[in-house]
């Protein structure tokens, strides 16, 4: 289909701006044919319907922010590092509007140990998106919390980690996983010193081999970047006696050939203790 789009300067008060489009006349039939007088009452509002549902199909809707963990692994700056400030913001602030750039704007954000002083830092803020709460009664690992999500996630969904900012493109993203026709898909980049993450080994667009923290030799630089896209059929894969995604899940999905990676370029913040945190404050 061949179709010439001209903006012009003029907008409505709607926010619309009134475009030029040139199309065949056969799809134009099909357009006019979705003119019903009464929820459809022009072409324009026909294109216009028509554009927001395909678009929509290729959109994150909902992404599911992990801040939990242990007290005394949290702890930075005598708060959790989740709340430390970066250019006036918290770091789950930066992770939650980052990823809202993308037009996401369903979030749920599970918490245990920190859990009174996030909700009330999240809900002060009035962000300008959803936000759902989940607490744990303690630390429980991520397969738990997960589980406990499940009856909110229904579509493609994103799992971000609260203490990690990067610069993913996640449109992107999500074209790669739905190409790929992915269960999984995680957003790798590239450290020096892989034995402190999660490792990936790539082969095409397949992870055939992850380990979490590798004891002995890293066999790649690739890590996981703390994001990751999965589809509601992996709650099939969770096992009973299953407690990290990372250590659990998906050694046993990158096994099966069930496990994708997305190598990206760009900005990668693991913030875990002082020097990761004035680092990011430097450089963000």
């Amino acid at each position: 289909m061949n179709i010439f789009i001209h903006v012009l300067k003029n907008r409505d008060f709607m926010g619309r701006e009134r475009v030029t489009i040139t199309i065949k006349d056969d799809l134009l039939k099909q357009v006019d044919r979705l003119v019903d007088g009464m929820t459809i009452r022009s072409r324009s509002q026909a294109m216009e319907h028509l554009l927001s549902k395909f678009l929509s199909d290729y959109k994150l809707k909902t992404a599911f922010v992990l801040a939990g963990g242990r007290k005394s692994a949290m702890l930075l700056n005598k708060q959790a590092k989740f709340l430390a400030k970066i250019q006036g913001r918290t770091v789950i602030e930066n992770v939650m509007e980052n990823i809202h750039e993308y037009n996401v704007n369903n979030f749920i954000v599970y918490t245990d140990s920190f859990a009174r002083e996030i909700t009330k830092e999240i809900r002060e803020e009035k962000m300008p998106f959803s936000v759902n709460f989940i607490v744990g009664e303690k630390p429980c690992g991520t397969i738990k919390p997960l589980l406990m999500a499940k009856p909110q996630l229904k579509d493609t969904f994103l799992v971000a980690y609260a203490d990690t900012i990067a610069s993913i493109n996640l449109n992107d993203m999500l074209s790669f996983h739905r190409k790929n026709n992915a269960l999984a898909t995680i957003a790798l980049t590239t450290v020096s010193n892989p034995k402190d993450f999660g490792v990936a080994v790539l082969q095409g667009n397949k992870i055939t081999e992850f380990s979490e923290k590798p004891k002995t030799e890293a066999h790649s630089y690739l890590i996981n970047a703390g994001y990751f896209l999965l589809e509601p059929e992996i709650f099939k894969h969770l096992g009973k006696n299953m407690n990290s995604i990372e250590k659990d899940l998906f050694p046993k999905l990158a096994e099966r050939g069930l496990l994708y990676g997305y190598p990206f370029q760009g900005k990668y913040f693991n913030i875990n203790n002082r020097k990761d945190l004035e680092r990011a404050r430097m450089l963000l």
